[in-house]
Protein backbone atom coordinates (compact mmCIF):
# COMPACT_ATOMS: atom_id res chain seq x y z
CA UNK A 1 0.00 0.00 0.00
CA UNK A 2 1.33 3.40 -0.99
CA UNK A 3 2.02 5.51 2.09
CA UNK A 4 2.96 8.77 0.39
CA UNK A 5 2.18 10.81 -2.69
CA UNK A 6 4.80 13.40 -3.55
CA UNK A 7 4.56 16.24 -6.07
CA UNK A 8 7.62 17.98 -7.47
CA UNK A 9 7.06 21.72 -7.89
CA UNK A 10 8.35 23.23 -11.10
CA UNK A 11 9.42 26.86 -11.22
CA UNK A 12 11.20 29.21 -13.54
CA UNK A 13 12.81 32.50 -12.57
CA UNK A 14 11.32 32.28 -9.07
CA UNK A 15 7.78 31.76 -10.40
CA UNK A 16 5.80 28.54 -10.04
CA UNK A 17 4.60 27.08 -13.33
CA UNK A 18 1.04 25.92 -14.05
CA UNK A 19 2.28 22.32 -14.13
CA UNK A 20 2.82 22.57 -10.37
CA UNK A 21 -0.82 23.36 -9.61
CA UNK A 22 -2.10 20.65 -11.96
CA UNK A 23 0.23 18.08 -10.38
CA UNK A 24 -0.88 19.06 -6.88
CA UNK A 25 -4.53 18.69 -7.88
CA UNK A 26 -3.90 15.24 -9.37
CA UNK A 27 -1.77 14.27 -6.38
CA UNK A 28 -4.41 15.37 -3.92
CA UNK A 29 -7.03 13.17 -5.57
CA UNK A 30 -4.69 10.17 -5.71
CA UNK A 31 -3.65 10.64 -2.07
CA UNK A 32 -7.32 10.71 -1.04
CA UNK A 33 -8.04 7.53 -3.02
CA UNK A 34 -5.01 5.75 -1.57
CA UNK A 35 -5.44 7.03 1.97
CA UNK A 36 -1.89 8.41 1.70
CA UNK A 37 -0.18 11.63 2.76
CA UNK A 38 0.37 14.34 0.14
CA UNK A 39 3.62 16.31 0.20
CA UNK A 40 4.99 18.83 -2.28
CA UNK A 41 8.74 19.11 -2.82
CA UNK A 42 9.94 22.58 -3.76
CA UNK A 43 13.65 22.82 -4.49
CA UNK A 44 15.22 26.15 -5.29
CA UNK A 45 16.85 29.33 -4.06
CA UNK A 46 14.87 31.74 -1.88
CA UNK A 47 12.02 29.25 -1.80
CA UNK A 48 9.99 30.75 1.06
CA UNK A 49 7.51 32.71 -1.14
CA UNK A 50 6.92 29.67 -3.36
CA UNK A 51 6.56 27.33 -0.38
CA UNK A 52 3.98 29.63 1.25
CA UNK A 53 2.00 29.79 -1.98
CA UNK A 54 2.02 26.00 -2.34
CA UNK A 55 0.98 25.51 1.30
CA UNK A 56 -2.36 27.15 0.47
CA UNK A 57 -3.32 24.10 -1.60
CA UNK A 58 -1.13 21.31 -0.20
CA UNK A 59 -1.19 19.88 3.35
CA UNK A 60 2.59 19.51 3.61
CA UNK A 61 5.52 21.19 1.88
CA UNK A 62 9.19 20.21 2.01
CA UNK A 63 11.21 23.26 0.96
CA UNK A 64 14.91 22.95 0.24
CA UNK A 65 16.79 26.24 -0.13
CA UNK A 66 20.10 25.99 -1.96
CA UNK A 67 21.59 28.41 -4.48
CA UNK A 68 22.59 25.44 -6.65
CA UNK A 69 18.88 24.66 -7.14
CA UNK A 70 17.91 28.13 -8.36
CA UNK A 71 17.86 27.06 -12.02
CA UNK A 72 16.79 23.69 -13.31
CA UNK A 73 19.54 21.10 -13.73
CA UNK A 74 18.43 17.48 -13.86
CA UNK A 75 21.70 16.16 -12.38
CA UNK A 76 21.49 18.47 -9.39
CA UNK A 77 17.78 17.82 -8.84
CA UNK A 78 18.33 14.05 -8.87
CA UNK A 79 21.13 14.42 -6.30
CA UNK A 80 18.73 16.37 -4.07
CA UNK A 81 15.59 14.28 -4.51
CA UNK A 82 17.10 10.82 -4.06
CA UNK A 83 18.19 11.26 -0.41
CA UNK A 84 14.95 13.13 0.42
CA UNK A 85 12.88 10.08 -0.56
CA UNK A 86 15.28 7.37 0.58
CA UNK A 87 13.39 6.46 3.77
CA UNK A 88 9.84 7.42 2.80
CA UNK A 89 8.55 3.92 2.10
CA UNK A 90 6.24 3.10 -0.85
CA UNK A 91 5.33 6.26 -2.74
CA UNK A 92 4.13 7.87 -5.95
CA UNK A 93 6.07 10.88 -7.25
CA UNK A 94 4.09 13.16 -9.60
CA UNK A 95 5.35 16.00 -11.77
CA UNK A 96 4.46 17.84 -14.96
CA UNK A 97 5.54 16.72 -18.41
CA UNK A 98 7.34 19.90 -19.45
CA UNK A 99 10.53 20.02 -21.51
CA UNK A 100 12.56 20.27 -18.30
CA UNK A 101 10.87 17.31 -16.64
CA UNK A 102 11.32 15.12 -19.72
CA UNK A 103 15.04 15.49 -19.06
CA UNK A 104 14.56 14.55 -15.40
CA UNK A 105 11.84 11.91 -15.05
CA UNK A 106 13.45 8.94 -16.82
CA UNK A 107 16.84 9.41 -15.16
CA UNK A 108 15.17 9.95 -11.79
CA UNK A 109 13.14 6.74 -12.09
CA UNK A 110 16.38 4.82 -12.66
CA UNK A 111 18.06 6.55 -9.73
CA UNK A 112 15.10 5.77 -7.46
CA UNK A 113 14.60 2.26 -8.91
CA UNK A 114 11.02 3.30 -9.63
CA UNK A 115 8.43 2.39 -12.27
CA UNK A 116 7.74 5.17 -14.77
CA UNK A 117 4.78 6.38 -16.85
CA UNK A 118 5.12 9.62 -18.81
CA UNK A 119 2.65 12.06 -20.40
CA UNK A 120 -0.33 10.70 -18.44
CA UNK A 121 -3.68 12.36 -19.13
CA UNK A 122 -5.60 10.73 -16.25
CA UNK A 123 -4.86 8.86 -13.02
CA UNK A 124 -6.94 6.46 -10.95
CA UNK A 125 -6.74 3.92 -8.18
CA UNK A 126 -7.96 0.32 -8.50
CA UNK A 127 -7.90 -2.13 -5.59
CA UNK A 128 -5.62 0.21 -3.68
CA UNK A 129 -3.08 0.46 -6.50
CA UNK A 130 -2.21 3.53 -8.61
CA UNK A 131 -3.02 3.34 -12.33
CA UNK A 132 -2.29 5.77 -15.16
CA UNK A 133 -3.92 6.53 -18.48
CA UNK A 134 -1.62 7.46 -21.37
CA UNK A 135 -1.73 7.40 -25.16
CA UNK A 136 0.37 5.30 -27.55
CA UNK A 137 0.75 4.90 -31.32
CA UNK A 138 0.94 8.67 -31.85
CA UNK A 139 -2.06 9.43 -29.60
CA UNK A 140 -4.32 6.98 -31.45
CA UNK A 141 -4.84 4.47 -28.60
CA UNK A 142 -5.61 5.08 -24.93
CA UNK A 143 -3.95 2.62 -22.54
CA UNK A 144 -4.42 1.98 -18.83
CA UNK A 145 -1.03 1.31 -17.25
CA UNK A 146 -0.60 -0.89 -14.17
CA UNK A 147 2.62 -1.13 -12.15
CA UNK A 148 2.36 -4.66 -10.72
CA UNK A 149 3.89 -4.59 -7.24
CA UNK A 150 6.16 -1.57 -7.70
CA UNK A 151 6.78 0.25 -4.43
CA UNK A 152 8.02 3.44 -6.09
CA UNK A 153 6.31 5.04 -9.09
CA UNK A 154 7.20 8.19 -11.05
CA UNK A 155 4.43 9.82 -13.11
CA UNK A 156 4.53 12.83 -15.43
CA UNK A 157 1.29 14.57 -16.37
CA UNK A 158 0.26 16.01 -19.73
CA UNK A 159 -0.15 19.76 -19.50
CA UNK A 160 -3.77 20.87 -19.48
CA UNK A 161 -5.22 17.44 -18.68
CA UNK A 162 -5.83 18.16 -14.99
CA UNK A 163 -7.67 21.00 -13.31
CA UNK A 164 -5.64 23.56 -11.40
CA UNK A 165 -5.50 22.99 -7.64
CA UNK A 166 -7.73 25.20 -5.52
CA UNK A 167 -7.30 26.25 -1.92
CA UNK A 168 -7.68 23.37 0.52
CA UNK A 169 -8.93 25.67 3.28
CA UNK A 170 -6.49 25.45 6.17
CA UNK A 171 -2.92 26.19 5.14
CA UNK A 172 -0.50 23.28 5.08
CA UNK A 173 2.70 22.94 7.08
CA UNK A 174 6.11 23.89 5.73
CA UNK A 175 9.27 22.03 6.67
CA UNK A 176 12.72 23.25 5.64
CA UNK A 177 15.22 20.40 5.82
CA UNK A 178 18.91 21.05 5.22
CA UNK A 179 20.02 20.77 1.63
CA UNK A 180 20.97 17.17 0.84
CA UNK A 181 23.45 18.26 -1.83
CA UNK A 182 27.06 17.36 -1.24
CA UNK A 183 30.24 18.91 -2.60
CA UNK A 184 30.49 16.71 -5.68
CA UNK A 185 30.50 18.75 -8.91
CA UNK A 186 27.59 18.42 -11.32
CA UNK A 187 28.28 16.98 -14.76
CA UNK A 188 26.53 19.90 -16.41
CA UNK A 189 25.78 23.48 -15.47
CA UNK A 190 23.13 26.09 -16.18
CA UNK A 191 24.41 28.83 -18.49
CA UNK A 192 21.54 31.23 -19.10
CA UNK A 193 17.81 31.50 -19.58
CA UNK A 194 16.74 32.70 -23.02
CA UNK A 195 13.16 33.93 -23.31
CA UNK A 196 11.38 32.55 -26.36
CA UNK A 197 10.26 35.11 -28.89
CA UNK A 198 6.60 35.97 -28.36
CA UNK A 199 4.11 36.76 -31.06
CA UNK A 200 1.29 39.27 -31.08
CA UNK A 201 -1.02 36.84 -29.23
CA UNK A 202 -0.54 34.19 -26.57
CA UNK A 203 -3.03 31.44 -27.41
CA UNK A 204 -1.92 29.38 -24.38
CA UNK A 205 -3.45 31.91 -21.99
CA UNK A 206 -6.64 32.67 -23.97
CA UNK A 207 -10.06 31.85 -22.47
CA UNK A 208 -11.72 31.64 -25.90
CA UNK A 209 -10.06 30.40 -29.09
CA UNK A 210 -11.44 30.44 -32.62
CA UNK A 211 -9.32 27.98 -34.60
CA UNK A 212 -9.30 27.42 -38.35
CA UNK A 213 -8.09 24.42 -40.32
CA UNK A 214 -7.71 22.88 -43.75
CA UNK A 215 -11.47 23.27 -44.30
CA UNK A 216 -11.07 26.95 -45.16
CA UNK A 217 -9.61 25.73 -48.48
CA UNK A 218 -7.61 28.28 -50.41
CA UNK A 219 -9.19 31.16 -48.52
CA UNK A 220 -6.40 33.48 -47.37
CA UNK A 221 -8.68 36.33 -46.31
CA UNK A 222 -9.08 35.86 -42.55
CA UNK A 223 -11.35 38.86 -41.93
CA UNK A 224 -14.42 36.69 -41.41
CA UNK A 225 -12.69 34.53 -38.81
CA UNK A 226 -10.99 37.45 -37.07
CA UNK A 227 -14.37 39.19 -36.83
CA UNK A 228 -15.88 36.11 -35.21
CA UNK A 229 -12.96 35.91 -32.78
CA UNK A 230 -13.50 39.55 -31.84
CA UNK A 231 -17.24 38.98 -31.42
CA UNK A 232 -16.71 36.14 -28.91
CA UNK A 233 -13.86 37.93 -27.14
CA UNK A 234 -11.30 35.39 -28.25
CA UNK A 235 -8.13 34.97 -30.28
CA UNK A 236 -7.54 33.39 -33.68
CA UNK A 237 -5.56 30.14 -33.85
CA UNK A 238 -5.15 27.33 -36.37
CA UNK A 239 -4.14 23.77 -37.14
CA UNK A 240 -0.86 22.83 -38.80
CA UNK A 241 -1.98 23.04 -42.48
CA UNK A 242 -2.67 26.76 -42.04
CA UNK A 243 0.87 27.32 -40.78
CA UNK A 244 2.30 25.17 -43.58
CA UNK A 245 0.54 27.44 -46.09
CA UNK A 246 2.04 30.52 -44.34
CA UNK A 247 -1.42 31.91 -43.66
CA UNK A 248 -0.67 32.29 -39.94
CA UNK A 249 2.65 32.13 -38.05
CA UNK A 250 3.76 29.12 -36.00
CA UNK A 251 2.82 30.60 -32.62
CA UNK A 252 -0.85 30.43 -33.67
CA UNK A 253 -0.69 26.65 -34.17
CA UNK A 254 -2.61 24.46 -31.73
CA UNK A 255 -1.59 20.86 -31.09
CA UNK A 256 1.08 18.63 -29.66
CA UNK A 257 3.46 19.89 -32.36
CA UNK A 258 2.39 23.49 -31.68
CA UNK A 259 0.90 24.95 -28.50
CA UNK A 260 -1.21 22.85 -26.12
CA UNK A 261 -4.16 24.95 -24.94
CA UNK A 262 -7.00 24.71 -22.43
CA UNK A 263 -9.38 27.62 -23.07
CA UNK A 264 -12.84 27.74 -21.57
CA UNK A 265 -14.27 27.60 -25.10
CA UNK A 266 -12.58 26.18 -28.21
CA UNK A 267 -14.32 26.74 -31.55
CA UNK A 268 -12.87 24.50 -34.29
CA UNK A 269 -13.71 25.64 -37.82
CA UNK A 270 -12.89 23.33 -40.72
CA UNK A 271 -10.59 21.22 -38.56
CA UNK A 272 -10.99 17.48 -39.16
CA UNK A 273 -9.21 16.52 -35.94
CA UNK A 274 -5.81 14.94 -36.53
CA UNK A 275 -4.59 13.21 -33.37
CA UNK A 276 -1.82 15.80 -32.91
CA UNK A 277 -4.39 18.58 -32.90
CA UNK A 278 -6.83 16.83 -30.58
CA UNK A 279 -3.99 16.00 -28.22
CA UNK A 280 -3.42 19.73 -27.82
CA UNK A 281 -7.00 20.67 -26.88
CA UNK A 282 -8.01 17.88 -24.49
CA UNK A 283 -7.84 20.30 -21.57
CA UNK A 284 -10.65 22.45 -22.99
CA UNK A 285 -13.95 21.94 -21.11
CA UNK A 286 -16.11 23.11 -24.06
CA UNK A 287 -15.28 22.32 -27.69
CA UNK A 288 -17.56 23.36 -30.56
CA UNK A 289 -16.77 21.98 -34.03
CA UNK A 290 -17.97 23.03 -37.48
CA UNK A 291 -17.12 20.70 -40.35
CA UNK A 292 -18.81 19.56 -43.55
CA UNK A 293 -17.72 15.95 -42.96
CA UNK A 294 -20.06 14.25 -40.44
CA UNK A 295 -17.39 11.58 -39.82
CA UNK A 296 -14.64 14.04 -38.94
CA UNK A 297 -12.74 12.81 -35.82
CA UNK A 298 -13.14 16.23 -34.15
CA UNK A 299 -16.81 15.42 -33.52
CA UNK A 300 -15.80 12.58 -31.18
CA UNK A 301 -14.13 15.11 -28.90
CA UNK A 302 -16.49 18.07 -29.28
CA UNK A 303 -19.40 18.70 -26.93
CA UNK A 304 -21.30 20.44 -29.75
CA UNK A 305 -20.99 19.84 -33.48
CA UNK A 306 -22.38 21.50 -36.59
CA UNK A 307 -22.23 19.69 -39.94
CA UNK A 308 -22.25 22.20 -42.75
CA UNK A 309 -20.41 24.77 -44.82
CA UNK A 310 -18.44 27.00 -42.46
CA UNK A 311 -18.67 29.94 -44.89
CA UNK A 312 -22.44 29.88 -44.36
CA UNK A 313 -22.29 29.12 -40.64
CA UNK A 314 -19.58 31.53 -39.48
CA UNK A 315 -21.30 34.76 -40.69
CA UNK A 316 -24.62 33.58 -39.20
CA UNK A 317 -22.90 32.71 -35.92
CA UNK A 318 -21.11 36.07 -35.76
CA UNK A 319 -24.37 37.92 -36.49
CA UNK A 320 -26.24 35.99 -33.78
CA UNK A 321 -23.52 36.69 -31.20
CA UNK A 322 -23.41 40.38 -32.10
CA UNK A 323 -27.21 40.66 -31.76
CA UNK A 324 -27.08 38.79 -28.47
CA UNK A 325 -24.71 41.36 -27.06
Amino acid sequence: MMKNVFVLAEHRQQKLRDTTWEAISAGRQMADDLGAELTCLVLGSNVDPMAEEIAKVCPKVLAVDDARLENFNSDVFISAIQPMLADKGPYVLIMGNSNSIIDLAAALSVSLDAALATDCFALEVQDGKPMAWRQVYSYKVNTLVAFKDAERIVLTLRTGSFRVAESAGEAGTIEKPDSPLGDEPARKRFIEFVEAEKGDVDIASADVIVSIGRGIGDEDDLDMFETLADAVGGVLACSRPIVDKNVLPKYHQVGTSGVEVKPKVYLALGISGAFQHMGGIKGSPLIVAVNKDPKAPIFRLAQYGIVGNLFDIVPALEEAITKGK
